[in-house]
């Protein structure tokens, strides 16, 4: 299996909408974030769909980032384990008490915690669809809708790399 497309750091900040300085906060609050370290942090799609997630969380929710520090890691995991097609009609349900989190498929209120926070995926899977795939620009090659793909160093720069 080839390996997963990467997204630069200013790739994510831009698709997710984070000033540098809010990206930095949720470097030292959130784990998951905390360990993307070196020059040049590299992002999965699914780390994108988690930081779009918590981004929706704080701007239009209100929860404080630091809230979810604790489920932060399951958002992450969940995310990165899970494709586009398995993430479209789930919602994320957080349990605010045992701050836990899981994926479901029914707006059923199967759940036996207090305070449960919900959250659609499908609007911020298509803002990343949209803005990923769909909203490329590039002059006389517009017309021309590549996918992203993994662009793999020559034999000779991985040698000076060594």
């Amino acid at each position: 299996m080839a390996n997963p497309v990467q997204y630069t750091l200013r790739q994510m900040r831009e698709t997710v909408g984070l000033s540098l300085e809010t990206y930095r906060h949720w470097k030292h609050v959130l784990p998951p974030l905390a360990t993307k370290g070196g020059r040049t942090p590299c992002f999965k799609f699914g780390e994108l769909m988690a930081a779009s997630i918590i981004h929706r969380l704080t701007e239009t929710a209100g929860v404080r980032v630091s809230f979810l520090k604790d489920v932060s890691v399951d958002i992450f995991n969940l995310c990165n384990t899970s494709s586009w097609t398995a993430l479209e009609g789930a919602t994320l349900a957080i349990d605010l008490k045992l701050r836990t989190c899981e994926f479901k498929r029914t707006q059923s209120s199967s759940t036996n915690s207090e305070l449960v926070l919900l959250c659609r995926i499908d609007p911020v899977l298509s803002k990343l669809r949209g803005l990923l795939l769909h909203n490329q620009t590039g002059g006389d090659q517009a017309k021309l809708r590549f996918l992203p793909t993994e662009v793999r160093p020559s034999a000779e720069r991985r040698r000076k790399r060594a």
